[in-house]
């Protein structure tokens, strides 16, 4: 430890904080949220951050996965690790498939700073991204959008990019009608634009913006719905054998990434690409960091298809999850345990 860490480091240990998602929820806003998406792109595409690859066990039988998400930002005095369980069969109704914690670590210390709800965050940080991502890429005059999935995920993203864009009109898709139903009436009282279900991708041709939140293994909709000018965030197709997008769609589109690495290694929708297409050299601009830096250039027609494609980041958890905790300090939420005593 340097002699400037010993200086600043706390005379008494610090309580553990535990902050529940109600009042994440209630104290930090999506355009915050934003807001550290740009910071932490930005950290990522410069290399000013550390982000090990994820760990990954799996129990004898197979039936639940513990994933471990590392990150680390250069001068920063904090880091984070995000901890999921993923349930691979035998869910329990009503319960998510995906569950987890964000530990906020002070970095001078060592001690854990805060616990705070993973499946919060993650829908946050996964909302915020693309918010970012259409806030930078979308046209100004974009007003209509469609969403595909109205999960958790479907949710933030709605209010993400309701955030950076004047929305008069929100078509839903979902393969359960009563979910889309749900979610519409979850959402009229955060979004002012109106929303109705579809399951026709040709409206697509009226849309302006498109999200894709599922968990799908073929495509949700094809290049020939698009029109000229569109933006798509699509945030599902995290993994090899999951699939939300046409490769034609992705061979026409200008492409921006999350994390270039990962996506490209683990994106169903990108591996299946350049195998289908034999596309070797997609037309990837670069990173939405590169664009938070101004490095590349980002829409440069009205005509552009743009598409930011994420897997997501550990860094995005610790960026936001680091604005939580800070602006906890000087905010009622959040309570404090001491372990140790």
């Amino acid at each position: 430890m340097t002699k400037q860490n010993i200086d600043r480091a706390p005379a008494h240990r610090q309580p553990i904080k535990f902050i529940k998602r109600s009042e994440m929820a209630r104290h930090f806003t999506m355009a915050e949220a934003i807001d550290s998406m740009s910071r932490a792109f930005a950290s990522l595409s410069a290399g000013d951050c550390y982000v090990p690859k994820r760990y990954i066990i799996n129990t004898r039988d197979q039936s639940l996965t513990f994933l471990l998400k590392p990150a680390f930002i250069d001068d920063h005095d904090k880091s984070g690790i995000k901890i999921l369980t993923q349930k691979n069969w035998n869910s329990i109704p009503g319960m998510p498939t995906i569950l987890g914690i964000v530990l906020l670590i002070d970095n001078v210390t060592g001690e854990i700073l805060s616990i705070m709800d993973g499946e919060f965050i993650t829908a946050l940080r996964t909302g915020a991204a693309s918010g970012l991502a259409t806030k930078l890429l979308s046209r100004e005059d974009s007003h209509k959008a469609a969403l595909f999935g109205g999960g958790r995920q479907g949710r933030t993203q709605v209010e993400a990019i309701d955030a950076v864009r004047k929305l008069d009109k929100i078509w839903i898709f979902d393969k359960s009608r009563q979910q889309a139903e749900t979610f519409i009436k979850e959402m009229k009282d955060k979004i002012s634009a109106p929303m109705q279900i579809a399951d026709d991708p040709s409206i697509l041709k009226e849309v302006d913006i498109v999200c894709t939140a599922t968990n799908s293994d073929r495509p949700l909709f094809y290049k020939k719905h698009i029109r000229k000018g569109t933006h798509i965030n699509a945030v599902g197709s995290f993994k090899p054998d999951m699939q939300e997008l046409d490769p034609q769609l992705i061979r026409a589109s200008r492409i921006y990434l999350d994390d270039r690495e990962n996506v490209l290694n683990e994106s169903g929708d990108f591996i299946r690409a350049i195998k289908d297409t034999r596309m070797n050299n997609p037309n990837i601009i670069g990173e939405i960091g590169e664009c938070v830096l101004k490095s590349i250039p980002r829409r440069t027609s009205a005509n552009d298809i743009t598409l930011f494609k994420s897997v997501g980041s550990a860094i995005q958890d610790l960026v936001v999850a680091s604005r939580i905790y800070d602006k906890s300090m000087t905010a009622p939420f959040g309570k404090e345990v001491r372990l140790y005593e």
